[in-house]
This record gives C-alpha cells, sequence and structure tokens, in this order.
C-alpha cells in the first residue's frame, strides 16, 4: 500500500460538518487544496512542477493554479480533454459559504484561467471561436457530486479537432468549422455538464498542465504586471483587460507577498 495520501472516492457521502468548515478530512478537494502549497503563476517553471508535483497524492492530481484562496486542477475524469476544476482551498460547500476574499479571487482569476485552458489545449483556434462550459452546481438536487465548491472549465472542441504538433506547418494547420447549436437532449447535456466520461490518462495530463501553468503565465504577466525589482513572487491585482497597462501597471504600487 502506498504511504501517499489518498483522495476520497468521488461518490463519498457528504459530510455533516459545517458549511464553513476549513476541512473535511472526507473531502476529496480537501486533499488536495491541503496538500499543495500556494505558488505564483509567474513563478519558474521547475520552481511550480517541484511545489506542483502530481505524485504527493495518489491518485496523482494534476494542479495548474494554486493561490491563497483558490486553486485549480485537471478533472480525474474528465469530460473532455482539459476539463478542469476551480475550487476554493477551504471547505466551502455551496457558493452561498463563500467569503467575500475567496468570491472574490474567483471571479478575479476565473476568465483568467478559462483563456489559459482554451490557449493550451485549442491552441491553434483564438478565444472567440472557442466554445466551452463553465459549470457550478449546489446541491445534491443540482447534481453536485463533491461537497465542496467547484467550477467546472469544460472545452468543447471543433468535431474531429486534432491536437497541433510542434512539425505542424503554420500553413498547413486546419480551420474547423464552428460547432453546431445543439439541440434537444443534447443541448441540455451540454448545458449542465454531463456526457460520457473517462479516466484521466496521466501522461498526457502532465503534459497538459505544464502547457496550462505555461498559457497562465502569459496570461497573468499580459494582465498582472510585475513592479520591476520584484523578482516573480510579488503581483497586483488584475486589470481589467480592456484597460491600457501603463508602464507602473496602473495601480497603487502598493508591494507584498504574492497572492490573488
Amino acid at each position: 500500500m502506498s504511504d501517499l495520501p489518498r483522495l476520497v472516492h468521488e461518490t463519498s457521502p457528504a459530510s455533516s460538518s459545517p458549511s464553513d468548515r476549513a476541512f473535511s478530512p472526507s473531502c476529496p478537494f480537501c486533499a488536495i487544496t491541503g496538500t499543495y502549497p500556494s505558488v505564483s503563476p509567474i513563478s519558474a517553471p521547475d520552481d511550480a512542477a517541484s511545489k506542483l508535483d502530481p505524485e504527493k497524492l495518489d491518485p496523482p492530481s494534476f494542479v495548474l493554479y494554486s493561490s491563497e484562496h483558490v486553486v485549480a486542477f485537471l478533472d480525474i475524469m474528465p469530460l473532455t480533454r482539459g476539463h478542469v476544476l476551480v475550487a476554493p482551498r477551504k471547505h466551502r460547500v455551496k457558493v452561498g459559504d463563500l467569503s467575500p476574499d475567496e468570491g472574490a479571487e474567483i471571479g478575479r482569476v476565473l476568465p483568467v484561467l478559462a483563456r489559459s485552458v482554451l490557449k493550451a489545449v485549442l491552441p491553434d483556434i483564438p478565444h472567440e471561436d472557442a466554445d466551452y462550459n463553465v459549470v457550478q452546481n449546489n446541491g445534491p438536487g443540482a447534481a453536485q457530486v463533491v461537497p465542496h465548491v467547484h467550477f467546472h472549465i469544460v472545452p468543447r472542441p471543433p468535431l474531429n479537432y486534432k491536437y497541433p504538433t510542434n512539425n505542424t506547418p503554420a500553413s498547413s494547420k486546419k480551420k474547423y468549422p464552428r460547432n453546431p447549436q445543439p439541440s434537444g437532449r443534447q443541448a441540455t447535456a451540454i448545458l449542465f455538464g454531463r456526457g460520457m466520461r473517462e479516466d484521466l490518462d496521466y501522461d498526457d495530463a502532465s503534459i497538459l498542465v505544464d502547457a496550462m501553468r505555461a498559457a497562465l503565465k502569459e496570461e497573468w504577466q499580459a494582465s498582472l504586471p510585475t513592479p520591476s525589482g520584484t523578482g516573480d513572487t510579488i503581483a497586483k491585482e488584475p486589470l481589467d483587460r480592456d484597460t491600457e497597462l501603463s508602464g507602473n501597471g496602473g495601480g497603487s504600487g502598493r508591494r507584498g507577498a504574492w497572492k490573488v
């Protein structure tokens, strides 16, 4: 038997602990959020890879973002390639249980994470042409399986999509038609994030999470300029994507330990 911490199976019954409890020993997401520390999204790849090593848990957990309040990781049984879960670090059962700081950070980072996931999963499709779901459920009657708040980011690639390789010339990259508007049961399944699931391919997940971290670093640096001389452990609050970035980052000039 492995000595590594084990994740509780996804269909475990809901804990009877209070909804504002910081940690639930029976919660698989608490096992993840309690294992991985905060890591700056603009840190060196080797540093992030070491601190976010999937093998710290059994089964492995592939974390692409880990901050003071929020952790994002690959779903262990994805609906599509690149299916990511975004959850508060502390055990919160429903959205209404989130603290102001937790809710604010999720609101700030969810768009950045969505763009990063799509950039890694569909690198040859611009964000404005990409299809994806952001789904969130509260309570078993609303199809919530794990009683720990989480948002699903589910990429919806075009039919017969083929991931481009490094050897694929730009001139030969395929242009895909837009996905048709679904109808009937298919529309309902897509709307509520349902469908056939498969076990996560660990070899592919290892490659994919690295690509997601790299994409997140690019997105983060584009919207969160780091003041000069502070290294990669300092960052400012997110700027509006429509705001022109000035030399000082357009912020108040506050400096401090990295957090979102």
